[in-house]
């Protein structure tokens, strides 16, 4: 997805939905929700990130599904990569 871009104001980075069951959520820093996630018809399991969320609203441990609006990313972390999901709307269902 990276070198499908450049990305900018008149060509938009694509922006995905779907429905998830949500196995795991954690604050990490003081306002960023990290999720995992499974697509609830079957698939891979996703690791994501929600930043500047209502901490008054996430994490909720009685939220089981979510509806998500998502970009796809790559997580470098100690050279390792990982297909990540940045979160730009959660909605519990």
């Amino acid at each position: 997805m990276r070198d499908a871009g450049p990305w900018g104001q008149m060509f938009p980075e694509p922006l995905f939905d779907g429905h998830f069951r949500l196995l795991q959520q954690r604050l990490v820093g003081e306002r960023h929700l990290k999720v995992m996630v499974e697509p609830v018809g079957g698939g891979p399991l996703l690791d994501g990130i929600a930043f500047n969320v209502d901490t008054a609203l996430w994490p909720d441990n009685g939220v089981r599904e979510v509806q998500l609006a998502y970009k796809l990313d790559i997580n470098e972390f100690r050279g390792n990569r990982s297909l990540q999901i940045i979160i730009d709307n959660i909605w519990p269902i």
